[in-house]
């Protein structure tokens, strides 16, 4: 779907995520409105994005909230598993390489990688880890299609070069500076830092 826009691709995704989280109470409808309500936008804004996808199926009892998010999975390839890899096991890239909510959304953590040998044999995970040297080949082996990037600043453009010439497809970037991707490669930054100075602003 690469005519809709980003802000329009976020917010089916938090729809998609709210509508899974109703599944899993056994919600079976819910209105635009409480939709919009759960969201936070406005009740013209959901009905506009979904109309956008030509999401069929509103009933007086709401949307079927099962149909909904299988309807939004299908469009939009949510409900695709995706392989991923990341890279800088530090204490943030540790704690995502064992983040359980990851693979039960869909998204396999089958890879982690670092330049420290050191650090590489020290980690306890159930997950393998590699010399950066190695990332090539493994996400080629392990067909990654994501890169995470959890490393410092300075390594930052040089693992992102790395993991676009290793053949990813899309880039989340935790690192606290943006790197450049070639055109294709789909890229976010995930900067921690920058939101909390986001909420002491508005304060």
């Amino acid at each position: 779907m690469k005519d809709l826009s980003n802000n329009t691709i976020e917010r089916i995704c938090k729809i998609f995520g709210y509508l899974d989280a109703l599944q899993k109470k056994e919600i079976g409808f819910i209105s635009s409105r409480e939709l919009a309500q759960g969201l936070g936008t406005t009740e013209y804004t959901v009905r506009k994005d979904l109309s956008t996808l030509g999401v069929t199926g509103h009933t007086r009892r709401g949307y079927d909230v099962k149909l909904l998010k299988t309807q939004l999975g299908e469009k939009l390839h949510l409900t695709q598993k995706r392989k991923a890899g990341i890279v800088g096991l530090g204490r943030l890239g540790t704690a995502l390489l064992d983040y359980e909510k990851f693979k039960v959304d869909g998204f396999e953590i089958v890879a982690g990688f670092d330049c420290s040998i050191n650090k590489l044999e020290r980690i306890r995970t159930q997950i393998d880890v590699f010399s950066v040297n190695d990332l090539k080949r493994v996400v080629a082996e392990r067909h990654i299609e994501l890169g995470i990037i959890a490393v410092p600043e300075a390594a930052a453009q040089n693992v992102a070069d790395t993991l676009c010439a290793a053949g990813v497809k899309g880039i989340l970037n935790f690192s606290p500076v943006k790197v450049t991707v070639p055109e294709g490669i789909v890229y976010l930054d995930m900067d921690f830092t920058n939101a909390l100075r986001f909420i002491a602003a508005r304060l």
